[in-house]
């Protein structure tokens, strides 16, 4: 994606004139509204910022009160004959190419009519046009092209392009049986993107029929159904398209049908500006894993839009989204078929509970989690994000050997490991281990069994893979050995330890685990909220190795990178541990208000339904071979120590010096200024300390991610040898 400027924001009155199909009478409508604004003395511009089907001028029949606009222009260019007709009726002295900025010459969609001749649709060149014209004028009248699902490109409809401009919209349909049908359509449609609605008019665009009883009920009937006012109806003129360059004709035809005042008088809704953006936020937001102190004295970025694997900003700037939006976004942002199963859900119920009641995404969702998750998983439980997810396992588990027969309720305490991160709720960060985030909240904690953790870079036993032969896990064994009776799980992120830099765990790691767990009879829990749905190049990384939990916690990747539901899935050893009779109290008491929601279980039904049709996951595994070729150049940077990679999740560790390992200090930001640097290259990074991590949406094209190493490259010789002679020069003073 190209990176463009920032679209203007409309601070001028206007309307962006749509119609409920093309042939309705849009360019009658609008040519007649901007010339009795013209009447009335306003200071009127128009403009066709797309437009299909253009003619040369010297095959455009010309009427001498055209000629003003006419003239203007070279006579062998192409035309549209929408745009000089709008020029004519407002009686601008605005150039051609700023009221038509974009003008093709075959009859078709937009996007066809672009993809057929070679010229694409620069929405930059109509967001230039579009802003010189607002500074010129004190109401605009845009006639769009089509309807707003009309495409101008692979991903832009004329529905974005109304949003963009930010005028209200006045929808144009034709009077006549099944005029109601579409207007409503097209109301909800620019509902559904936000647009502000002015009012409707209906067009008659043939002559009269007296059996068509519709023409005195249809005005009435969209009101109703759509609160929408309608504005006016046009009658069918006999002549009048011929006449239609007729300023006093135009000027009539409109002002005794359509109320103007009403359009005049419609205050303008103004967007707040990037500037007032960022200062409510730095006023009202407390962000996360943010210190706020610096948040408040920089120039951050507001997202207010996403592409693909493009972000954009208010700074009207488009960014590669180097991190999925914190690891979530999968197939891209504004994926269609996503989007389309949010939009039906909304059409039956946004939200219901799961407290005594089902809905029907979350049981689709459920059932099609356990078709895909490891074998001996059998029973889902919804909750709302990694944390909850974690803290619903640990709990489980604790739980279950009260009940299980015979109980054990001296099995009390967890195992987990040193790097750890699952989460930031009290449960969670007990089995975290992560000092940095947690020490603060030690006295909040339950005690927690720690086992170290492998990190082959800088293993604290000395030692080297696969000499060592997993020494690491030596300690693990002693703990299970020493106090294995009082063991209720082992918790666990299978292959790699994210949060703690991208910590790719050695071939046999996870698998020793898993055995120690059955031979001590002790739970295994799998902590699969960063690494699930494909990231590490299976569904999920316990794949890799063979490994099946007890006790499964999932969420990041479930919807997309759309809507927050993660889950907890157990199997029936977990699952028939709780069942018993009412009276025995073996339920598991907890839930969450949005348990299950069926707006985030239907988006996430259509995220796996679009891992099967694409075939995602094997694209990820052969992606990751070609993404790990291009990864040993990195290794050439003298401050480059290590690069971990499983699947699509890569960590860069930078180092002061190679051989010596020695790390950068803390307070040298050298990660946040490398992530700066890339952000002034137009890519999104976020930095774990000295770790740079590189984790895309999992459908991003090839030459996007080669663009993200190619940024991350240059980011990192950038800052890294900035950092060398400021360190030195720190010493020698």
């Amino acid at each position: 994606m190209s990176r463009r400027v920032g679209w203007a924001l409309s601070v001028t009155r206007g309307l962006f004139i749509t119609g409920t199909d093309t042939g309705v009478g849009k360019t009658i409508v609008a040519a007649g509204i901007a010339a009795a604004l013209r009447q009335r003395g306003i200071n009127v511009g128009v403009m066709k910022p797309v437009a299909t089907g253009a003619v040369s001028l010297a095959h455009l029949p010309t009427a001498d009160d055209q000629r003003s606009a006419a003239d203007k222009l070279v006579s062998d260019r192409l035309v549209s004959e929408d745009a000089v007709l709008l020029i004519n009726a407002a009686g601008v002295d605005d150039s051609y190419e700023l009221v038509n900025p974009v003008c093709l010459e075959l009859p078709l969609a937009p996007s066809v009519a672009a993809r057929e001749t070679g010229r694409p649709v620069d929405l930059e060149v109509v967001r230039s046009a579009f802003a010189t014209l607002a500074v010129r004028h004190e109401f605009l009248v845009i006639e769009g092209v089509g309807g707003l699902l009309v495409p101008l490109d692979d991903t832009v409809r004329v529905a974005d392009l109304a949003r963009m401009l930010g005028l209200p919209l006045l929808i144009v349909a034709p009077n006549r049986l099944g005029a109601i049908n579409q207007v409503l359509m097209t109301v909800e449609m620019a509902r559904l993107y936000g647009l502000d609605l002015a009012g409707v008019v209906l067009n008659r665009t043939a002559p009269v029929d007296s059996s068509d009883q519709s023409l005195r009920t249809n005005a009435e009937e969209i009101v109703r159904q759509s609160g929408v006012p309608v504005l006016g109806v046009i009658p069918h003129a006999n002549g009048a398209v011929a006449d239609v360059s007729n300023g006093d004709r135009l000027v009539e035809l409109v002002s005794q049908v359509i109320d103007l005042d009403q359009l005049l008088q419609r205050p303008v809704t103004l967007q707040p500006t990037p500037q007032q953006l960022d200062a409510w936020d730095k006023q009202y937001v407390w962000h996360p894993f943010t210190q706020m102190q610096d948040w408040v004295q920089q120039e951050n970025l507001i997202i207010e839009e996403g592409r693909g694997s493009w972000l954009k900003a208010t700074d009207g700037r488009w960014y590669l989204d180097g991190v999925s939006s914190l690891w979530t976004t999968v197939h891209g942002h504004r994926t269609p078929e996503i989007d389309q199963a949010v939009i039906r859900q909304l059409h039956r119920v946004a939200h219901s509970t799961l407290l005594g009641l089902g809905n029907v995404p979350s049981i689709e969702l459920a059932k099609r989690l356990i078709e895909i998750a490891p074998e001996g998983l059998t029973k889902v439980f919804f909750s709302d994000s990694g944390s909850t997810a974690v803290e619903v396992a640990l709990k489980m588990a604790y739980q279950y050997w009260h009940q299980v027969s015979p109980p054990q309720p001296q099995r009390r305490t967890f195992i987990s490991f040193v790097n750890a991160y699952h989460g930031d709720t009290i449960g969670s960060v007990s089995v975290g281990g992560i000092g940095l985030f947690h020490k603060i909240f030690e006295s909040l904690l339950f005690d927690v069994e720690k086992a170290e953790s492998p990190y082959c870079y800088r293993c604290p036993l000395g030692k080297t893979y696969p000499s060592c032969r997993i020494a690491c896990l030596d300690g693990l064994e002693t703990t299970l050995q020493r106090r294995g009776q009082e063991i209720a799980a082992v918790v666990v992120e299978p292959m790699v330890q994210a949060a703690s830099g991208m910590l790719v765990q050695p071939a046999g790691w996870l698998k020793r685990v898993e055995q120690l767990c059955r031979q001590y009879d002790v739970l295994f829990i799998a902590d699969e909220v960063a690494t699930g749905f494909g990231r590490t190049g299976t569904m999920f990384a316990c794949e890799h190795e063979g490994v099946s939990p007890d006790l499964m916690a999932v969420a990041k990747s479930i919807s997309g990178g759309y809507l927050p539901v993660a889950a907890t899935l157990a199997s029936d050893r977990i699952y028939n541990a709780f069942c018993g009779e009412y009276a025995a109290l073996k339920t598991f008491f907890h839930g969450h208000t949005y348990t299950g929601n069926p707006l985030a279980c239907a988006a996430a039904v259509a995220n796996l339904d679009l891992y099967h049709q694409s075939g995602l996951v094997r694209r990820v595994a052969d992606q990751s071979h070609w993404l790990s070729k291009q990864l040993q150049r990195f290794r050439t940077l003298k401050h480059v120590g290590d690069i971990r990679q499983i699947g699509f999740m890569v960590g860069i560790e930078l180092v002061r010096d190679q051989r010596s390992r020695e790390a950068y200090l803390w307070e040298e930001r050298i990660g946040i200024r490398v992530c700066q640097a890339a952000r002034r290259r137009d890519a999104i990074l976020r930095p774990l300390g000295n770790v740079i991590v590189l984790m895309p949406p999992l459908g991003i094209s090839q030459s996007d991610l080669l663009r993200l190493l190619d940024v991350t490259y240059e980011s990192i010789v950038e800052v890294t040898a900035g950092a060398v002679d400021s360190y030195q020069s720190r010493n020698k003073s």
